[in-house]
């Protein structure tokens, strides 16, 4: 668990998991996307079209559907295949003589030539993406690339949130980036009482730790020192 008291603490180790490919969620908050970018619950998420795309051959339409929308149209597909592709019946396969009628012929040579290498095969389609969707494939495709299809598949091992979010929970081995963000002057009873929600915010995160906690440097001066 890698857990701190406000959010925008968690920014930058998420971006860290992000570039090193490192799947991550957060289970407890299945709602936040930030927390949870490898959701399969959506049909079009960025994860199951790569699925789609890394799955057993021959594709269906329903795998094409899911993969081949999402290229750039210039250079890859010809005139009106996306149209062809959203008007076909998911279950039937998907043929060399379709792919032929869709594709252009040098797109569709190198798309034969790494169908047999799934890492070639997801190279292949992440630089084709559009330009539009090349934000929102980059992190599953750096999972694919690090750990293969399974690694999107499977339930990372990782987990961010903050520590409200995974109350009540535990985890093998945490990191804990407390602190909290500055507030205005206040009067001395609701000083207390803001003491008190700090103590037990801090209680709270240094009991979820099973086996090893480590406690990073603090962020603000307003940190909590243990």
């Amino acid at each position: 668990m890698l857990l701190a008291s406000c959010s925008y603490m968690l920014h930058p180790v998420i971006a860290v998991l992000r570039k090193w490919g490192i799947p991550f969620h957060n289970p407890y908050r299945k709602s936040n996307g930030f927390w949870n970018p490898l959701r399969h619950g959506r049909k079009g998420s960025s994860t199951n079209r790569i699925l789609s795309l890394l799955g057993p051959h021959p594709w269906t339409h329903r795998d094409l559907k899911l993969w081949a929308v999402w290229l750039n149209t210039k250079g890859n597909l010809r005139t009106g295949a996306k149209e062809l592709i959203e008007a076909s019946d998911d279950s039937l396969p998907v043929t060399i003589e379709r792919l032929n009628e869709l594709f252009e012929i040098a797109a569709l040579e190198s798309l034969l030539a790494a169908s047999s290498d799934s890492r070639q095969l997801l190279q292949w389609w992440s630089r084709r993406v559009a330009p539009t969707f090349h934000g929102r494939v980059q992190f599953p495709v750096a999972v694919a690339l690090a750990g293969g299809q399974g690694a999107l598949e499977e339930s990372p091992r990782v987990i961010v949130g903050t520590i409200h979010s995974v109350k009540g929970r535990r985890g093998g081995c945490r990191l804990s980036l407390s602190g909290s963000q500055p507030s205005r002057r206040r009067g001395l009873p609701e000083a207390r009482t803001q003491r008190d929600s700090v103590i037990r915010l801090l209680y709270v995160g240094l009991t979820r730790a099973r086996h090893t906690l480590y406690i990073c440097q603090r962020e603000s001066s307003m940190a909590v020192l243990v």
